[in-house]
């Protein structure tokens, strides 16, 4: 009993499944401008064309047929009013005018200009459907021909065109020009869906253009903001580091030698105004307001600025020597922001992590430049002079490098620890991102 309840259960649910699969066919539409969304003014102007298609075939049914029927004038609205669904949806509307188009040739109820209407219905369903969805219908239009040339329903055209010597071939050739008209409805259907795919497929590409676009202009927004997030850790790291150094050596002498303390306390001042004013310029270019758009960021810093950097840091107790050789040509300024950087961040580095002997090597090339910074092993005991957690500095580092298309790799040892780079200072290989 229990198996036969769900059987039937079984097969009701099925039923009601296809039932809903029909209903999903009928209703489906494709493209923009087709569907339940059609707006109104599309549905009026449908509505527009199946009035004019009856109105028309209104008017001639009674100068064809004068002795037409009630049922004719009825026809003549069956096949045409469905028009009005033709975009709205374009199956449902499609099937109703062959319907009934099938019921007046079987009747049969005389051809008249009202059967238009069938070739403009598949030419909607083409137009406002897929290619397989007008395929079909155009098998259906097809068979409704064959149906009019098996029952007579040809015999006003072919009276028309031979009158009393309408026979066979007459009946051939009406079927043929029938047929051809058929065939032209669906040809110009599939015109006008290509038509609509192509505008459809314009309009996807305009926003695909207009999303790349917005991406492109957020990823540039965060690679600056990246690039400044690292000249910003440079100055800071660095100018604390410093500022550090000389504020523990100030504590330690300022009781037996003030005038050294005094120094060192107007080096931390000098220091922390020269890093604000770098902050600030960094920070300006953080800035959305579009009247700040104009406004200077301050010259960066380059390779005339090495030997202020590298005296600054003796300063704070490092024992630094500059090796150059080569001439620096054809150097632009990113590549020597870089290296300034570079060997700011390494010095940052051996304040806080290394000894206190540093040796930067610096070979110009005729393709780029080689950097090598070497620092000695820190003494026991030494331990981080801020509290900023290690790590983001090499990373900053690589990701500077690699922005002009260079390499770094970091060489630790057991006697020292080497940052070599290599940057190319050909405009070509140089990328200013």
């Amino acid at each position: 009993m229990t198996v036969d309840v769900n059987r039937s259960g079984g097969s009701g649910s099925a039923a009601m499944g296809r039932s809903h699969r029909v209903v999903g066919l009928l209703n489906a539409s494709e493209g923009v401008g087709v569907g339940p969304d059609l707006p109104t003014r599309s549905l009026i102007f449908d509505c527009v064309i199946a009035a004019m298609f009856f109105g028309v075939g209104s008017a001639f049914l009674p100068l064809f047929y004068p002795q037409y029927r009630p049922i004719d004038v009825a026809f003549v609205g069956l096949v045409n009013l469905p028009l009005m669904l033709r975009r709205r949806l374009p199956r449902t509307s499609f099937l109703l005018c062959q319907i009934f188009g099938l019921i007046q040739i079987w009747l049969p109820s005389p051809i008249g200009l009202h059967d238009g209407g069938m070739l403009f219905s598949l030419y909607s369903l083409v137009g406002f459907t897929n290619r397989r969805t007008g395929l079909y219908g155009l098998g259906v239009l097809v068979i409704c021909g064959l149906s009019g040339a098996v029952n007579d329903w040809w015999n006003f055209v072919d009276q028309q065109l031979m009158g009393k010597h309408a026979g066979l071939l007459t009946r051939i050739g009406t079927t043929i020009g029938m047929l051809g008209l058929v065939f032209v409805a669906w040809a110009s259907g599939e015109r006008l869906r290509s038509s609509r795919l192509g505008q459809v497929a314009l309009a996807d590409r305009a926003a695909q253009l207009e999303r790349e676009q917005e991406q492109q202009a957020l990823i540039a927004a965060a690679a600056e903001r990246a690039r400044i997030a690292r000249e910003m850790h440079d100055v800071i790291a660095h100018a604390l580091s410093v500022m550090i150094a000389q504020a523990d050596g100030a504590v330690y002498v300022i009781d037996n030698d003030p005038a050294t303390a005094k120094q060192a306390l107007e080096r931390i001042s000098g220091t922390g105004r020269d890093s604000l004013t770098q902050m600030r310029g960094l920070l300006g270019l953080l800035r959305e307001d579009h009247d700040d758009h104009g406004r200077s960021s301050g010259p960066q810093p380059g390779l005339d600025d090495l030997p202020q950097l590298i005296n600054d840091a003796g300063q704070t107790g490092l024992k630094l020597s500059l090796h150059q050789s080569g001439t620096p040509a054809d150097i632009g300024d990113m590549v020597g922001l870089t290296i300034y950087r570079l060997i700011q961040e390494c010095l940052t580095n051996a304040r806080k992590h290394g000894g206190d002997n540093v040796e930067v090597i610096i070979g110009y090339r005729a393709d780029g430049v080689d950097l090598r910074v070497v620092n000695d092993t820190p003494p026991a005991g030494k331990r981080l002079q801020t509290g900023v957690e290690p790590g983001h500095g090499m990373q900053g580092m690589r990701e500077r490098v690699a922005a002009v298309g260079g390499t770094v790799t970091v060489l630790p040892t057991e006697d020292a620890f080497e940052v070599h780079a290599w940057l190319p200072h050909h405009p070509a290989t140089v990328s200013e991102a």
